[in-house]
């Protein structure tokens, strides 16, 4: 309606100004081919600004008229006496006419050609946010974005998960033709007889391997130009998910690879460290059980102690093995108590006290008593497992520092060593399953597992695990625990 009256005042207004014209360059004495020229050059105006024919038309009836009624002999009167007015009355319809289709003509190409560049721009700015989209999620939600705000139009991703971005539908509604239009690969709206009634026309979005789902369109005085312009926004949307479906697939190749290296390094370090002590203990008791008579004294304690250590390291690989399973499989159960931090060190220290042997231990026990929060079993296991290490990986006469102190809430562990460190770069690979390493290539063999399970005792506990390398020419373990209940209300 306000386009209606803008029109009517625009040409009131040319209309009021041109016959003011007329009458000044005929008061001139201005020939009358040259007011024709004012009288088209108004018309066109009139056209171009009005985008009508009909105001063209009238605009060239105004315009004979007043020459007619102004100019010619009689005037002040619609008398016409001369036969050539008819003629130029025809003209000026003629040229009415064909001004008036130029300028539609033109301003048609004009509006497509903006239509285009935007829908261009829109194609574009989609093809650059997909190429940095890192999920199908943020594909699909990018493309709704763009198109509803450049394209003023309503659309919908329906995926055949049943996950809806952008307009929110109805799933049950479309379910079946979502169906129809990815099995038959074509647009489905509400013409099909199928379909009829539905709102909105569905595209498939499918690729040549994967059907991902469907994009509605919400547009009644749909064209052509738009089916294509969609076509083309599903094309881009099909490249960035089929390039995330590849990349998911390398990623998983990728990981089933490291898993079946693990498998591999699995079974080997499993059949090493299984079968060294069992060999040495099945061939040491059975040489003791044959040569029991003749096998001197010293000897025989010697070759006992030997097979008493392998049982021992085999019941605690064993341990371990078993702890690693329950903690990769989330199974572990803390059963958490209040301790005495002291009370727990020495009992570990008294279990290893054949270990430590040739190992100096040094406690530094606080004034105060200090209480942790714990589960004292699997807390007793980190211990044992970083002193097991220590001594490992270190050799004779090494010295193991254990101290600990109250910090916040928090009771923080440091167990250090002076037998040598590893380099800085391997220092957050030796809580790694399966990691082992040795400052001296004759010391036992290390399984690799201590140290792992020593971290996921402690994340379970919410705690956590360092190690660094420490002036003293080894290495120091830093762990913590909360040293109370957490009060929950």
């Amino acid at each position: 309606m306000k386009q209606k009256y803008r029109d009517l005042l625009i040409f009131t207004i040319v209309m009021f100004f041109t016959v003011i014209l007329e009458l000044a360059l005929n008061q001139l004495q201005v020939k009358e081919e040259n007011i024709y020229l004012v009288f088209v050059l108004s018309i066109l105006i009139i056209i171009i600004e009005s985008k009508s024919i009909v105001y063209g038309l009238m605009a060239s009836l105004v315009t004979v008229l007043s020459f007619n009624f102004f100019i010619t002999e009689p005037k002040l009167t619609f008398v016409v006496n001369d036969p050539n007015y008819y003629v130029s009355f025809i003209m000026f319809i003629v040229v009415t006419f064909m001004v008036n289709s130029l300028v539609i003509q033109l301003q048609k190409q004009i509006r497509l050609s903006r239509e285009n560049e935007k829908q261009i721009n829109v194609l574009y700015n989609i093809s650059t946010d997909v190429l940095h989209a890192n999920s199908n999620e943020e594909i699909y939600k990018n493309v709704v974005d763009r198109i509803k705000e450049q394209e003023e139009s309503e659309i919908s991703i329906l995926t055949l998960s049943d996950e809806v971005y952008g307009c929110p539908i109805d799933i049950e509604t479309y379910a079946e033709a979502r169906g129809y239009c990815i099995d038959n690969n074509e647009i489905v709206d509400g013409d099909n007889p199928l379909f009829a009634g539905l709102k909105g026309t569905l595209f498939p979005i499918v690729s040549v391997n994967n059907n991902y789902g469907v994009l509605i369109l919400f547009k009644e005085d749909k064209d052509e130009k738009d089916i294509v312009f969609i076509q083309n926004v599903i094309e881009e949307i099909v490249v960035a998910l089929d390039r995330n479906d590849i990349a998911v697939q390398q990623e998983q190749s990728k990981v089933q690879i490291e898993k079946e290296k693990f498998k591999t390094a699995l079974l080997r370090g499993l059949s090493h460290d299984l079968k060294t002590p069992l060999t040495m203990i099945q061939s040491g008791s059975d040489f003791l059980y044959e040569s029991y008579e003749t096998i001197p004294e010293d000897s025989k304690k010697e070759l006992i102690k030997d097979i008493y250590d392998e049982s021992c390291n085999l019941s605690h690989f064993v341990n371990n093995l078993l702890d690693m399973t329950k903690l990769e499989n989330k199974d572990v159960k803390l059963n958490r108590k209040l301790e005495s931090a002291e009370d727990i060190i020495y009992e570990v220290l008294d279990k290893m006290k054949k270990r430590l042997e040739n190992i100096n231990v040094q406690v530094n026990n606080p004034e105060e008593l200090v209480m942790v929060y714990a589960d004292t079993d699997l807390l007793s296991q980190v211990f044992y497992n970083i002193i097991d290490n220590a001594i490992t990986h270190t050799k004779d006469g090494t010295d193991i520092y254990i101290s600990y102190y109250k910090e916040d809430d928090q009771v923080r562990f440091e167990i250090a060593d002076n037998g040598g460190g590893i380099s800085a770069e391997k220092l957050n690979e030796i809580f790694d399953d399966f990691y082992s390493f040795s400052v001296d290539q004759d010391k036992k063999r290390n399984h690799g597992l201590g140290l792992s399970i020593c971290k996921g005792i402690i994340e379970a506990h919410g705690g956590t695990i360092s190690a660094v390398n420490n002036d003293m020419g080894g290495m120091t373990f830093t762990f913590s625990v909360k040293d109370r209940e957490e009060n929950n209300g």
